[in-house]
């Protein structure tokens, strides 16, 4: 993500338009619509005016900007919610919420083995329970129908019937 998005994800999780955002930093709309769809970039004093309004550091900002091992476990804003909300539970929330967690994440790793583990397509043969054709009778001349009949043996055959 980057750091245009990061300014429009933090600026519309706290319900700030574009108009307030530039009217509390001090520039255009156009200039934070700007930022964010990474058509130009902040200066320096404007960045930090805008971080100051979001109430966000750089690092929020740029961990997707500069690779840094640190910045591989960052976090979205709603999973950020999630934690605030973890942290204000008590302890009997707490434990409900570890026990739901840790059941539906030993529920997915279980389903992601079953699907690692099915055959791949080329490996299943399809044995169809009844075969069969239709024909009125006087589609087939009497050397096709034999022709049929033994296409139909050969291939039993090849199965080991």
């Amino acid at each position: 993500m980057s750091v245009g998005s990061r300014i429009k994800e933090l600026r519309e999780s706290k319900n700030i338009s574009r108009n307030e955002l530039a009217d509390s930093v001090g520039v255009t709309v156009g200039a934070i619509s700007n930022y964010e769809n990474e058509v130009s970039s902040p200066k320096e004093p404007i960045l930090f005016k805008i971080m100051e309004s979001l109430k966000c550091d750089a690092n929020y900002l740029f961990q997707d900007a500069i690779e840094m091992p640190s910045m591989k476990n960052s976090v979205s804003i709603e999973e950020l919610h999630l934690v605030e909300k973890y942290r204000a539970l008590d302890e009997h929330g707490k434990e409900m919420v570890d026990f739901t967690l840790t059941k539906e994440w030993e529920r997915s790793i279980a389903l992601q083995e079953q699907e690692n583990n099915l055959p791949e397509e080329s490996d299943t043969t399809y044995q169809p329970t009844t075969l069969a054709a239709h024909f009125d009778g006087d589609e087939y001349t009497d050397d096709e129908m034999d022709e049929i009949n033994q296409f139909t043996e050969f291939v039993k055959g090849k199965r080991g019937k």
